[in-house]
């Protein structure tokens, strides 16, 4: 008969493996048994029991919640494992949602006024005006064809590899993850050409501008954006 679940060394611990085809109630019975066959030549050898980092693997099955705790308990009342995550190879329909939008690039053509919020999960086009009081934020990296007058907060969740692209020209607020700088009106010289730029957080973790054409070398992932996807 083929076994449901195999157990299998590595540097880092162990691997737990279930069959996709088996039934949980058939798979729950196999862990109990070897788990009993563990502890039991445990102590006949009279080792020390130490706590042994465990992944459980179910390939292209996913557990509910209840079987991912019904699994849980078993492991941790009656082993010396230390379950570190239960991982398969598919994903809920949920998680493939959540992970598109903060790989998404979002565009909006609209003018942020005063007061309003737009946000992203992933990098944000912007095609208008930020007003003074207006906000842009995003988990990802900002672009924007237009004025920005008010705040744009890039990286809003902590990404530091995000950056900001904007006319840096005008009064405004400049946000990268924690990072903080204020933006002051620069007199232009009509017969001097604006060389554009982009903001980022450089390797001394300080919010710093560098030229646009720098920027595909530094973010190279930027580039290979297709379908809103990476």
């Amino acid at each position: 008969m083929k076994q449901s679940v195999t157990l299998k060394g590595t540097k880092e611990g162990f691997i737990l493996t279930l069959a996709e085809s088996a039934a949980f109630v058939t798979i729950l019975e196999e862990v109990d048994g070897l788990l009993k066959k563990l502890h039991s030549e445990n102590k006949e050898q009279k080792e020390v029991q130490k706590a042994i980092s465990l992944e459980v693997k179910t390939g292209n099955r996913l557990l509910t919640g209840e079987e991912q705790e019904q699994i849980t308990e078993k492991i941790v009342s009656n082993s010396q494992f230390q379950l570190k995550k239960i991982s398969a190879n598919v994903v809920t329909y949920e998680q493939a949602v959540a992970w598109h939008e903060a790989n998404n690039l979002q565009m909006e053509m609209q003018t942020i006024r005063s007061g309003q919020v737009l946000e992203a999960q992933g990098d944000l086009l912007l095609i208008g005006k930020v007003h003074p009081g207006g906000t842009v934020r995003a988990n990802g990296s900002i672009f924007i064809l237009g004025e920005l007058l008010g705040v744009a907060h890039a990286g809003f969740s902590g990404d530091v590899e995000a950056v900001v692209v904007a006319d840096f020209q005008t009064d405004a607020q400049i946000r990268i993850a924690e990072s903080v700088q204020i933006i002051e009106k620069k007199v232009i010289d009509s017969e001097k050409t604006i060389e554009k730029q982009y903001a980022y957080i450089n390797d001394l973790h300080i919010l710093d501008f560098e030229k646009l054409e720098k920027l595909r070398t530094m973010r190279p992932k930027l580039g290979k954006m297709t379908g809103g996807l990476i």
